[in-house]
């Protein structure tokens, strides 16, 4: 699908390149393809549609990365709909443009669309070059894709929120979200089961024991090892575990109270510090990642060393590079279930995605009977209420145990 001809290009780099536009500037000196762009459409109002969303993005940017990253997406999506298709400027777009854009979205044009995600931009000869192959949206098809009455309303949410500022900077005359969304005839109220999407013990002991195969074979997997271990066991979000622009996780924040417990300080959603429990089976994992990083067992308090450390000393990782880890070895876990047999499970994992290790580390301590408010706090739930619609599932499991014997 990459192929096509799409006749825009990213605008807004990683939050890493994005931070780094003095704040007086409007484009970033090592990407003049943007600013190329940009003053070439021909379009009134564009130059300023461009520098109000970059500020609108400055005042996200420092908050978080995948905060900066939402809002990234859809304020790109729709600057360059509005460009590209209708020409004209963001503050010109009436209801019935807005409504238009939502059946665009539901349906992309396919030149608008690729088969994967890719990054925006490439490091070429110092300079920071939109990649060709990257698209807006991705190929609908199998789930991927197309979008769910979550992911709408995250759409509407963002840029309601991206309209007001405009608004507050007296630059859009008005915002006409709500209203779409209110009348937007692919935003259903869902009332089915909701559970959190996460893996099941087969899938879950097959991906431990590809990721432990994976270590012994090669110690350069040592990390994928305690990479897949953290995220499930620890219950983190992608986030907490990578380096982004306010935070490193270094084996410092792995810490023991006076009672010999051991527990991990992440910084979390809603940036708010939390500390997470620790199970005795997953310090074993933690020791064996450090010792083969030639470290000492366990860390100490002035330990500075990052929790997972890239090829670069003293620098961690980024939220798309565990992804990659994890992915891998999900790859590689279905081929291991598709050879015994269970194709089911290995077609189920194959959609999965990283977040689903957090909902199966929640989903199992829940099941195995731990109490719900310490699994709230270990997630950083503000509410209980939250934990127990999402883990709690024993009366729809009774509901199915008891439809099973019914007869036709």
């Amino acid at each position: 699908m990459t192929h096509k001809s799409f006749p825009g290009m990213p605008l807004f780099d990683s939050a890493k390149f994005f931070n780094q536009i003095p704040r007086n500037a409007v484009f970033a000196d090592q990407c003049p393809a943007v600013e190329t762009f940009v003053l070439g459409l021909d379009i009134q109002g564009a130059l300023d549609d461009y520098r109000y969303t970059k500020d609108f993005l400055t005042s996200y940017s420092k908050k978080s990365q995948d905060t900066y990253d939402k809002f990234r997406g859809d304020a790109e999506r729709l600057l360059l709909w509005s460009w590209l298709i209708k020409r004209k400027s963001i503050v010109e777009l009436r209801r019935r443009d807005l409504e238009e854009y939502t059946d665009f979205v539901a349906k992309p044009d396919p030149s608008w669309q690729a088969d994967n995600t890719e990054r925006r931009f490439l490091a070429v000869n110092g300079l920071r070059e939109p990649n060709q192959r990257w698209r807006p949206f991705r190929v609908t098809g199998a789930g991927k894709g197309r979008l769910n009455t979550k992911s709408w309303q995250g759409l509407f949410s963002n840029l309601s929120v991206f309209f007001n500022y405009l608004m507050a900077e007296d630059y859009a005359p008005g915002n006409h979200i709500p209203i779409v969304k209110k009348n937007c005839p692919y935003l259903r109220q869902e009332t089915g089961i909701n559970t959190a999407k996460r893996l099941s013990e087969l899938q879950w002991e097959y991906l431990l024991n590809t990721a432990i195969a994976m270590a012994d074979a090669d110690p350069q997997h040592e990390r994928t090892l305690f990479v897949i271990a953290t995220l499930k066991s620890l219950k983190l979000r992608i986030s907490e575990l990578a380096e982004r622009p306010n935070w490193l996780p270094v084996m410092s924040h792995y810490h023991r109270d006076h009672e010999g417990n051991w527990w991990y300080r992440t910084y979390g959603k809603g940036s708010k510090e939390r500390d997470v429990s620790i199970s005795n089976e997953y310090l074993q994992f933690l020791k064996r990642y450090r010792e083969n990083r030639g470290l000492p067992p366990l860390p100490s308090k002035d330990s500075s060393e990052p929790v997972i450390e890239s090829r670069l000393r003293n620098r961690g990782i980024g939220s798309r590079q565990l992804r990659n880890i994890v992915e891998y070895a999900f790859t590689e876990s279905c081929e291991s279930l598709l050879n015994d047999g269970f194709e089911v499970e290995a077609s189920e994992l194959r959609a999965a995605t990283t977040h689903w290790l957090r909902h199966t580390g929640a989903s199992m301590e829940v099941a195995a009977g731990r109490e719900l408010a310490h699994v709230q706090a270990d997630l950083g739930h503000g509410s209980i209420r939250t934990t127990d619609e999402l883990y709690v599932d024993s009366d729809n499991m009774e509901r199915a145990s008891s439809a099973k014997s019914q007869e036709v």
